[in-house]
């Protein structure tokens, strides 16, 4: 294990305030009965997706269990707060950004927000604005079948309000 793993982070007592959760809960929308999301894909709850396919009939007029689909976002939640603060290890992150990264890293995946938790270790607030501003698009399939990138508003609208605490001086 290297060094740097070994050392604890600086931000490990960090959890996501009240605020940063209302944030991703507003963002995500919920719904008890699975939906078409912008790229068509089925989902659920507070942004669960079910399948990268568009829902069935059935699918769609099936009620889900809200408590169960509460306790399936919080541990979507802690998972992405446990990247954040695995990745974010040397950089002491303001209550702002460690809830905004969280909310990017539980939109877009740990996978995707690789580059921005990179550099956000690395200090480099306005790298990390601009990276995570990249992710405006979603994939979606036209009427025969093939696949494009279209810009999606809601996700720009996230990304301003995710960007904003990491939009400082380096």
């Amino acid at each position: 294990m290297s060094e740097k793993l070994k050392k604890k982070s600086i931000n490990a007592s960090m959890s996501i305030s009240t605020e940063g959760n209302a944030a991703i809960a507003k963002d995500e929308g919920f719904s008890a009965y699975p939906y078409d999301d912008q790229a068509k894909h089925c989902t659920v709850g507070t942004g669960i997706l079910l399948s990268k396919a568009p829902c069935t009939a059935e699918q769609k007029a099936t009620k889900y269990d809200v408590n169960q689909l509460n306790s399936t976002y919080h541990a979507r939640l802690n998972e992405a707060e446990g990247y954040v603060r695995h990745y974010v290890r040397e950089t002491k992150l303001t209550q702002a950004q460690y809830d905004t990264l969280t909310s990017y890293v539980f939109n877009v995946g740990v996978g995707n927000a690789q580059q921005a938790l990179s550099l956000a270790n690395s200090g480099k607030h306005k790298d990390v604005a601009n990276e995570m501003g990249q992710y405006i698009n979603v994939t979606v399939k036209d009427k025969n079948g093939k696949k494009h990138m279209q810009k999606s508003n809601g996700l720009i609208n996230r990304r301003e309000r995710e960007t904003q605490p990491f939009q400082t001086k380096d």
